[in-house]
């Protein structure tokens, strides 16, 4: 029990001191069909290991073209991102959970995404870009798929 508790200790040492950056980012994005979706909006925490994997969680409203329809979901996801500079370009998956609305109906499921993004690095302030294929299930009430975000935070 005792190597136990001290295997976990060292990870949790290791792990603290591995984090070489922590993000706070809004966000602005449009989806398609764009005859679907307006634009929409968020946020993202993410942390940062071994300057080269990044984990995020991410909350994101988009509201539908017709009045009473939108989707919100919530998405973890797990990147490659390895720095160039100021320049950090990454990609990786991300699954969560997606709540949609349309006209008194309401559906819940899982929501996948592969993203492609770019950060640019300018000290406390980052700006990034990110495209994101989404994957809903067929039964889902609104067509999403895919989606692009331009955002600003900060880095610490």
């Amino acid at each position: 029990m005792k190597r136990w508790l001290a295997g976990l200790a060292c990870l949790t040492l290791l792990g603290s001191s591995a984090a070489q950056a922590a993000e706070l980012t809004a966000f602005l994005a449009v989806a398609k069909p764009d005859e679907r979706w307006a634009g929409g909006a968020g946020g993202a925490f993410g942390l940062t290991f071994f300057k080269l994997v990044h984990f995020e969680a991410e909350v994101a409203h988009l509201p539908g073209e017709i009045l009473d329809q939108g989707q919100w979901s919530a998405v973890g996801s797990a990147f490659v991102a390895p720095p160039f500079g100021r320049l950090v370009p990454y990609a990786g998956l991300g699954v969560g959970g997606y709540r949609q609305t349309d006209r008194g109906l309401s559906d819940d499921g899982v929501i996948r995404n592969f993203v492609l993004g770019v950060k640019l690095n300018l000290g406390l302030v980052l700006v990034k870009g990110e495209y994101r294929k989404i994957t809903l299930p067929e039964e889902a009430l609104l067509p999403m798929t895919d989606r692009f975000s331009v955002g600003a935070g900060i880095s610490f």
